[in-house]
């Protein structure tokens, strides 16, 4: 039996689609153990660092 210090499994990955663009998706990283949300695919996160309503939908601290 080999044992293992990494961690597998704390983030996990929640598709939601947009209201604004039909058939497009946010792919919003949830952190398991917290239960919030942490990053997200769409423009609002990756270029101005702000929730999106994926990520607040999910829950953001």
């Amino acid at each position: 039996m080999v044992e293992s210090d990494q961690k597998h499994g704390v983030y996990e990955t929640i598709m939601i689609e947009s209201k604004v663009r039909e058939g497009t998706f946010h792919k919003v990283i949830k952190d398991v153990e917290s239960g919030k949300a942490v990053s997200c695919s769409c423009k609002c996160w990756s270029k101005g660092n702000k929730p999106c309503v994926g990520m607040r939908t999910v829950g953001y601290e």
